[in-house]
């Protein structure tokens, strides 16, 4: 529900606030969203909860998070696809099958779906205000971010004895992993579903590129 409005007030500035207030209002919520996974950090550092293990913002999900003022401070077409594709196969899945061990009103629930949540709107804000709509070879080129990235955490996992990305096995809670069958097969089938969830979550894209003449709001005129 919550989500749902801010998604609403985030369609509502795109289509009433010019192109300098909705840059400026894609920063606070980016900072937001960055000062949400620090005092996140804090709360487990100050407690002695802070697991090597589990708790480095490596997902992409908390990466994104964790750089978000940089990511989103000023927005270019490469950056922004690659991010689109990304949060909406891995971060909107997660919304749908979130790994959460912890209910309301803890504080990795508040910080779970305020990461989640908010980078879903943030990138779909910033598209619509700026009008960098993804380009269909950015799908390729996600994938080719996406296996290298993957190829440096398996690696990170093996040196730390960890499972970032789930590299090394399935998550405790239901996911969708479940259903791709035994480690490392699961990976492999994940990767084909990524690649086709790219792929799917271009067709909205491609068909508004199709609709309309595209003229991206340039850094100039913010």
């Amino acid at each position: 529900m919550v989500w749902a409005l801010l998604m609403l007030g985030a369609i509502w500035s795109i289509r009433n606030l010019t192109p300098t207030q909705n840059l400026r209002l894609s920063r606070i919520a980016a900072g937001f969203i960055f000062l949400t996974v620090v005092v996140w950090t804090l709360i487990k550092l100050h407690f002695g909860r802070f697991d090597l293990l589990v708790d480095l913002p490596l997902s992409l999900c908390n990466l994104f998070a964790a750089t978000a003022p940089l990511l989103f401070w000023q927005p270019t077409q490469r950056r922004l696809e690659v991010i689109y594709f990304l949060v909406m196969t891995g971060t909107f899945q997660a919304m749908i099958t979130p790994d959460l061990y912890v209910g309301f009103p803890s504080n990795e629930f508040f910080k779970y779906w305020i990461v989640h949540g908010g980078l879903v709107i943030v990138v779909i804000h910033n598209i619509f205000s700026f009008k960098m709509y993804p380009r269909f070879k950015g799908v390729l080129i996600t994938f080719g971010w996406l296996n290298l990235y993957s190829a440096l955490i398996y690696g990170l996992n093996i040196m730390i004895d960890a499972n970032y990305f789930y590299l090394i096995s399935k998550p405790g809670n239901p996911s969708i992993l479940d259903y791709f069958g035994p480690w490392p097969f699961y990976i492999f089938v994940a990767e084909l579903f990524s690649m086709a969830f790219f792929a799917a979550c271009y067709v909205p894209v491609a068909m508004i590129r199709k609709s309309i003449t595209i003229e991206p709001v340039k850094a100039e005129s913010w």
